[in-house]
């Protein structure tokens, strides 16, 4: 007799629980690999019910093999995932259907799809009671190795012509929603808000490029009582950071896109006050914007800002911002594209009585683009004192562009050794 037959059934179903869910989304070959060691190990995985409550649609599945699987999930919720790019739209909408029968239980949904869009709008039921996390992302179509060579930019499916339906959605368990480059039509902007405002249970709500180009916005404020972490990336307008109000927040990540000129203005009152974690993504062209948001976190204690266009005359502004509007509780700063460090070390001097952790990418060597000057003394000096620090961490990184290569005046070698 094996150790393993000695444990108590317990204990075995859970550790095969275990190894199945952790060979995701193979945890169902993984189940039939181990179902035949032995006649016990076979009963006790047909017969555990939370090894078979993950669905992954796949280009090669039968949508008549989920029966057997759903029969043993034995009536727990399950999750549903569409992560494999290479599943046909068509494919993909007939096993969502057989699992329609069962969307009383559907507890989590992942899209990542070519035709996520579609797939949320005519294969995603209106009506799910258990469901508490929707994630729906829209992915560039799979290219052959031939093509990759000649095409570098993705291949995004156009967005059919037909609603996804926000008014008639109901999920009254709903927790987390993620929706990203699932466009917002404007006719549909209104529904969507009032969908979210049926679901003020929400927690988390990240909204990733969803917006039309030149697309209408309406004015309107959604109280979400329950929202801790809000992301609003590639905002178009300053409108849409007046869209919610939430007085439990503590994480909020906002990156505007490039219609937010340097002179828009914005205003979000108290909407977001309580948060603590703040991440800003491409404001340093935004001086205006980036101050105002700041009025607007007064209870902020870790910060990051990015930068991803530093070629603005206006770029430079990210450190006389921070020091003329002071965040009296701030201990964790991060900036993303350093452009002086002689600067830098000004704002550190500000915070000093309460940073406990700075964190910096360099772009440059300290010095304005323009300089001829040679003598980086001042640079050194910086850099030297702000290692020197004990009161908190400094970590310092060579910066990288948006996509993963250098700034394009990043050349200074001793100084990438210094650091």
């Amino acid at each position: 007799m094996s150790y393993f037959e000695c444990l108590p059934p317990e204990l075995l179903s859970y550790i095969l629980e275990l190894a199945c869910l952790a060979d995701a989304p193979s945890q169902t070959q993984t189940a039939a690999v181990l179902g035949r060691v032995s006649k016990l190990w076979r009963q006790m995985i047909n017969s555990t019910p939370a090894i078979w409550t993950s669905f992954y649609v796949s280009k090669d599945k039968d949508p008549r093999s989920l029966e057997a699987r759903l029969l043993r999930s034995g009536g727990m919720p399950f999750d549903v995932h569409v992560v494999d790019n290479e599943t046909r739209l068509k494919a993909a909408r007939e096993q969502l259907n057989a699992l329609a029968e069962h969307s009383a239980r559907w507890r989590n949904v992942e899209i990542s799809h070519p035709e996520a869009f579609t797939l949320l709008g005519k294969a995603v039921p209106l009506f799910l009671p258990e469901l508490q996390s929707l994630a729906v992302q829209t992915t560039s179509y799979p290219l052959s190795d031939a093509l990759m060579y000649r095409y570098a930019i993705p291949d995004y499916p156009a967005t059919p012509n037909f609603p996804l339906g926000w008014r008639n959605r109901m999920y009254a368990s709903l927790l987390c929603l993620d929706l990203c480059d699932i466009e917002l039509r404007p006719q549909e902007s209104e529904d969507f808000l009032g969908f979210l405002e049926a679901h003020s249970a929400l927690e988390k709500l990240s909204l990733r490029n969803v917006w039309e180009v030149d697309a209408y916005i309406p004015s309107r404020t959604v109280v979400l009582p329950h929202l801790k972490e809000l992301q609003l990336r590639g905002i178009p307008s300053s409108e849409i950071l007046q869209w919610f109000t939430a007085p439990k927040l503590q994480h909020l990540v906002v990156e505007k896109s490039s219609q937010l000129r340097y002179w828009t203005p914005v205003v979000i009152k108290s909407n977001y006050a309580t948060a603590t974690n703040v991440t800003l993504i491409r404001f340093s062209t935004a001086p205006d914007a980036l101050l105002n948001v700041l009025h607007g976190v007064p209870l902020a204690s870790e910060v990051k800002l990015v930068s991803k266009d530093l070629r603005s005359r206006h770029s430079f502004c990210t450190e006389s911002i921070l020091i003329e509007h002071k965040l009296p509780l701030l201990t964790s700063l991060h900036i993303h594209g350093v452009a002086s460090l002689p600067r830098l070390k000004a704002v550190v001097e500000a915070y000093k009585e309460t940073l406990t952790e700075v964190k910096t990418h360099c772009l440059d060597l300290g010095l304005p683009e323009e300089s001829i000057l040679k003598d980086y003394g001042e640079r050194d000096e910086a850099l030297a004192w702000l290692k020197g620090q004990t009161t908190f961490k400094f970590d310092i990184e060579h910066s990288s562009d948006a996509f993963g290569g250098r700034y394009r005046y990043h050349k200074d070698q001793r100084c990438h050794e210094k650091m």
